[in-house]
């Protein structure tokens, strides 16, 4: 069998037997709410395979005119429908499905020569795919239908779009100038250093938004997961499309940093089409969904932050009076004039506190994240720096960082009518 016929199967038979099982799954209903997890699903697959297979060493492909990343594209975007809309679309165990693909790849890739040659170790890159790349695919593609397990949702979208939208997109615009990633460091040690420290500036917004929409949101940024309610909180509060303006932001440093002109024509291209065709959809399909948010479109701009936030619902910093470093911290905190916070002191309290507690609409922070919440209400710098501090993980390393700097709990005077948490 030629090359070019088994390209083709490795595409035309998956993409069949997905037409097939969207079919079986429209007649008995529920199609609707599977393709946008079919369609996250796939994404995860064919990043992961491209990934895995590109940088492993344990297959080849001959080179063809279909080649991307090192891989016929017929063939990964077959195998990502196999292993990202198929079982989304059938339904059934996820375990199940796992196994029969455990058991159809040591099956039917032997058989695949001369479209791939199979390097003396490859069933170990096979259990890989499997274990990093089918497992999880199968996960977020259950996850999504069934919305369970929101961290894990959150967490797989975000690596499904950075891969595709931070590695994969980006890698192919370099090869197209004849350029890789190495490049983008091919700099003096001050020039690195200030392209990582302005990396971090920008990617911290849209990190900490995709938390805000979780935490807050109680959803995720993908618009077929979306929050259960408006977020207006976090990076939202200064511009409403934080995601987008930070990733147009860090894909233009790239492309500055490697001298990719294909790279910077892509990113104009796709912020043009954000402002022209994704917004003015955005903006009808989030007003349906919530009526506050027209009022919030009209104070908050999308690409260019406010200094002050332009969203700021009351809210309340709880901190003591009789500790003289949370006093401090208080009136700190005053001094710096937080927009919409009022200071109360801890010990009047409805229920007993023993950590500085921010109390906001939808929002119910202790500690360290209580403080970074009063600094996103300040200025945009310091919002910055409230985010970042929020961000998940970094938030509990600094907790027990100040916790074991002395910084932890306090035991508050007793108050008449103060009931424990």
């Amino acid at each position: 069998m030629s090359v070019a016929l088994l390209r083709n199967l490795t595409l035309v038979v998956p993409l069949l037997a997905v037409v097939g099982a969207g079919a079986a799954r429209a007649r008995v209903g529920g199609l609707r709410p599977r393709v946008p997890a079919a369609a996250l699903a796939t994404g995860l697959a064919w990043v992961g395979l491209v990934a895995v297979e590109a940088g492993g060493g344990w297959w080849l492909f001959p080179e063809g005119p279909t080649t991307v990343l090192g891989v016929p594209v017929e063939t990964s975007l077959g195998w990502a429908l196999t292993w990202g809309a198929l079982p989304v679309l059938a339904g059934g165990h996820v375990g199940l499905w796992w196994c029969g693909f455990l058991w159809a790849d040591v099956l039917v890739v032997p058989r695949l020569d001369p479209l791939v040659h199979l390097g003396p170790r490859w069933l170990v890159g096979e259990l890989v795919l499997l274990l990093l790349v089918a497992a999880p695919a199968l996960a977020l593609g259950s996850l999504t239908v069934t919305r369970r397990a929101l961290p894990a949702r959150v967490a797989l979208q975000g690596v499904t779009f950075v891969g595709l939208l931070g590695w994969a997109a980006p890698t192919l615009a370099l090869d197209r100038n004849g350029l890789g990633w190495p490049d983008v460091l091919d700099h003096g040690l001050a020039v690195r250093v200030l392209l990582l420290a302005a990396a971090v500036v920008l990617a911290v917004p849209p990190l900490a938004a995709v938390a805000e929409l979780w935490r807050v949101g109680r959803g995720t940024p993908f618009p077929w997961d979306p929050p259960d309610r408006l977020v207006v909180s976090g990076p939202y509060a200064y511009l409403h499309n934080p995601m987008q303006a930070g990733a147009v932001g860090l894909l233009v440093l790239l492309a500055a940093a490697a001298g990719s002109v294909t790279l910077l024509l892509g990113v104009v291209f796709a912020g043009l089409f954000s402002v022209a065709v994704a917004e003015p959809h955005e903006r009808g399909s989030l007003t349906a969904r919530w009526p506050g948010y027209r009022g919030y479109r009209t104070r908050v701009r999308g690409w260019c932050p406010h200094w002050r936030p332009a969203v700021a619902p009351p809210a309340t910093l709880w901190v003591s009076r009789t500790c003289g470093l949370c006093a401090s911290t208080g009136t700190a905190v005053l001094l710096a004039r937080p927009s919409g916070v009022v200071v109360r002191a801890a010990e009047d309290a409805p229920v007993r506190l023993t950590r500085m507690r921010w109390q906001g609409v939808g929002t119910c922070e202790r500690g360290v994240a209580a403080l970074a919440r009063s600094l996103e209400r300040v200025s945009l710098p310091w919002a910055w720096v409230g985010w970042a501090l929020r961000l998940p993980g970094v938030d509990l390393l600094v907790q027990v960082a100040a916790d074991a700097c002395g910084l932890g709990p306090r035991e508050l005077p007793d108050r008449a009518g103060t009931v424990t948490p």
